[in-house]
């Protein structure tokens, strides 16, 4: 994973999104080291199914935000599909940290810079 920092566009989008979403309620600093478990989504008495099911919403709206929010598009060899399993993969594992959901993003999306 590269290092969770405001450098990298895919961390800071993940940050602030998750932020509009009322997932975490940290700083960007603090974000990085958050287990999923820690996000308001995450229900650990709720079946695997019902997590999952929570967890497809989730990715399925940072998915839009990054698109039609931000501008990304997906990386060679990735569509919507693919990045939303590979979200799901990380959010439904509450001992993952936002940073290993930083990677996965950034791993899915090329996050073009803003034209001005």
């Amino acid at each position: 994973m590269a290092d969770w920092t405001e450098n990298n566009r895919a961390c800071k989008t993940l940050w602030t999104s998750l932020k509009i979403m009322n997932q975490v309620f940290v700083n960007f600093e603090e974000c990085g080291n958050l287990k999923m478990k820690d996000l308001t989504f995450f229900n650990s008495l709720v079946s695997n199914a019902v997590l999952i099911n929570e967890a497809t919403m989730i990715a399925d709206q940072l998915d839009n935000i990054f698109r039609k929010g931000r501008g990304a598009i997906f990386e060679d060899n990735t569509d919507r599909t693919k990045a939303i399993g590979a979200m799901v993969a990380i959010l439904v594992d509450g001992e993952k940290q936002v940073r290993d959901m930083a990677s996965t993003v950034d791993d899915a999306y090329k996050f073009i810079a803003e034209q001005k």
